[in-house]
């Protein structure tokens, strides 16, 4: 098929996309740029195409020709709730055959406003007539790579919230990986499906595995969420990111983020990644 794929410049898009052209798809990826020279540039059946999810008439000319979409809305964005039923509008005018969602594991959370922002989006999905599909993947293991040089260099997990609040993560390669599989497959369309990981784990349980992998010592730690705030001003992050990631921060601290791994394991037809496994594939080859 041709699947129009948006929002695929960032961590998720750069897993989704090759997993969808080595199952023989052609892609098309969303990129606001030009010229594009990310990593996805020299994969084969992907190519960039330039529009602005802002925009009804740049979204309706990339949809044609186009057989399903893979949407990926932008992380933490003002404007997710638009952009994703602009996606949505324009996939039905183009007379898509299928319409896989990149949701998030509890959109029923309201005190997780880049979760709740997301019911809005399956809602419109699903009023809207396509054949659907909707992924709820929990939190990333790969997100353990931005706390990479504080691993590294001084041998500390810092996170900004409890280091023993425990959360289900999940290997974005199996994530990928289900992606693949439901598109464009009608025995997964109205369907819905939480992907979850193996277990539950806290930032002490991800310093042990890491220190195990990685023959060095790492420990868990908390940044308050005052110095959360000021790294992230300091870094120049936006401040309705820097808002929301402080919200998120303080629910994980209170509530965990749990999540069961059945229906990702059924979907893949064996045991999802561990955290160990996640860890000596991507962060062992990085130790020096």
């Amino acid at each position: 098929m041709i699947v129009f794929v948006s929002g695929a410049g960032g961590r998720t898009g750069q897993s989704i996309v090759p997993a969808l052209t080595a199952a023989g798809h052609t892609v098309r990826f969303l990129t606001r740029q030009t010229t594009y020279g990310g990593p996805l540039a020299d994969l084969q059946g992907a190519d960039p195409v330039v529009a602005d999810l802002g925009s009804d008439t740049a979204i309706a000319r990339v949809m044609k020709g186009v057989d399903a979409v893979y949407h990926i809305p932008p992380n933490m964005h003002p404007q997710e709730v638009a952009f994703g039923k602009r996606v949505v509008a324009a996939a039905r005018d183009a007379g898509v055959t299928h319409v896989v969602y990149h949701s998030v594991l509890h959109p029923q959370v309201q005190a997780l406003a880049h979760h709740w922002n997301k019911i809005f989006v399956e809602e419109a999905l699903i009023e809207s007539g396509l054949p659907y599909t909707i992924l709820q993947p929990s939190s990333y293991m790969q997100n353990t790579a931005g706390d990479w040089k504080g691993i590294s260099e001084r041998g500390v997990h810092t996170l900004a919230f409890s280091t023993t609040a425990r959360l289900s993560l999940v290997d974005l390669e199996d994530v990928a990986a289900v992606a693949a599989r439901v598109i464009g497959h009608p025995e997964h369309y109205a369907a819905i499906y939480e992907l979850a990981g193996p277990a539950m784990l806290s930032c002490e349980d991800k310093a042990a595995v890491l220190s195990d992998v990685l023959g060095r010592p790492v420990r868990a730690a908390q940044d308050s969420l005052e110095d959360f705030r000021g790294k992230a001003q300091a870094a120049g992050m936006p401040q309705h990111v820097i808002d929301t990631r402080a919200h998120m921060f303080a629910h994980y601290d209170a509530q965990g983020l749990s999540g069961n791994s059945n229906v990702l394991r059924w979907l893949l037809g064996r045991a999802p990644a561990t955290y160990e496994q996640y860890a000596r594939r991507e962060l062992l080859p990085l130790v020096k």
